[in-house]
């Protein structure tokens, strides 16, 4: 059922409203004001929000900043509702990312017309993406030309640029125009979400180049001695930053030594395995990132509590543009495991993978510690 978040501290309109939405078939969540819509919109994730835009503590343009500086709720649409219409008040809310303006009083049926045009608009973005990786597939498979391979592949991973982006213009506004309302833990929580979104930025332009190097089989092994504690350490507090209010990211360091290894390639088999445990667990659950030393060997393994691999679909999951059959709409491009295992092949080492329905699945990465190797 689709769900509605409807925030607004006028409690006979928000009750009417939501009772609209009711009849009509969504499931409708009220919340009194900015603070209390901004706790249900993270712990219900709904489809469409409904806002007013003065309430007081925080109003509805801190609310939506909030709402774009998550990736978690970046892309979920957004209707401000206000007594005020100016051609400003309007085009201050478009350029912060609102999706939608409805000017008080308004009717049942303009209110209704305004949600079913913006959830119509969501879902054919989605379809339009989800044919996108489709048709990338289908060229696979049928060995089409490299231009199409290459020119869909660049379309993906900019569909998965925008949250990060999205992110980093939303706290940068947030931490510029509300200044004087945010105590100093909430700045340094967005300044600390626009480094490391400007990481995982870093990430996918390497993975696109690094997708391109495994085409043409010119992916270069260049090992340094690095502490991969910190390595990893660094790398586990960055996605902390994105997702610590969705996912804990655990960390447990057994591994002292220092070791030769290529950097961004360490960085390419962390980096992906940890974002794809992040993606697909359910909020609130946690991702053990564990480095170990075992017969002489570097071990890395990530442990999730997600919705599991099929059996039938571990097999392939480490070829290129596979994905298990049970993702569902969740978003990704199927390269990720590609890279890793490449990646690990390239430092000689070995991928192993164990998975349950529903109870999660755990990647274990190892790698001889033997210097150029």
């Amino acid at each position: 059922m689709t769900k509605i978040l409807v925030i607004d501290d006028e409690g006979t309109l928000r009750d009417e409203v939501v009772e609209w939405l009711t009849l009509e078939g969504y499931e409708a969540i009220a919340a009194e004001d900015g603070a209390a819509g901004l706790d249900a919109a993270f712990r219900y994730l709904p489809d469409l929000i409904v806002c007013d835009i003065t309430m007081p503590h925080l109003n509805g343009y801190g609310v939506l900043l909030e709402m774009r500086a998550n990736p978690l709720t970046a892309t979920i649409p957004f209707v401000l509702v206000t007594a005020r219409a100016s051609y400003d008040d309007i085009r201050q809310g478009m350029l912060m990312g609102a999706d939608d303006y409805i000017t008080k009083p308004f009717k049942r049926l303009e209110l209704l017309q305004a949600i079913q045009t913006r959830l119509e608009k969501k879902a054919a973005y989605q379809r339009a993406h989800q044919r996108d990786v489709d048709q990338l597939q289908a060229a696979l498979e049928q060995k089409q030309e490299q231009y199409l391979l290459r020119t869909k592949m660049v379309a993906m991973f900019s569909h998965d640029f925008r949250n990060p982006l999205t992110s980093i213009l939303s706290s940068n506004n947030l931490v510029r125009d509300y200044a004087d309302r945010l105590d100093e833990q909430r700045r340094l929580t967005h300044l600390n979400r626009v480094e490391a979104s400007v990481h995982q930025l870093l990430h996918m332009l390497d993975d696109m180049l690094v997708v391109a190097q495994m085409e043409t089989g010119h992916l270069d092994f260049k090992p340094d001695l690095i502490d991969v504690g910190k390595f990893f350490q660094q790398m586990v507090e960055e996605f902390q930053a994105i997702h610590g209010e969705t996912h804990r990211v655990l960390f447990e360091n057994r591994f002292i030594d220092p070791m030769w290894a290529d950097a961004r390639l360490l960085r390419q088999i962390g980096a992906n395995l940890i974002s794809n445990a992040i993606k697909y667990s359910p909020q609130g659950s946690t991702v053990r990132v564990l480095l170990d030393k075992h017969e002489g060997n570097f071990v890395l393994t990530v442990q999730d509590q997600g919705i599991g691999i099929f059996e039938a679909d571990q097999a392939h999951l480490f070829e290129a543009f596979q994905r298990g059959s049970n993702v569902g709409q969740v978003p990704g491009t199927g390269l990720g495991l590609a890279i890793v295992k490449q990646a690990t092949k390239l430092h000689t080492g070995t991928i192993g993978l164990e998975s349950q329905l529903g109870s999660g699945t755990k990647v274990i990465v190892t790698i001889p510690m033997q210097p150029g190797a």
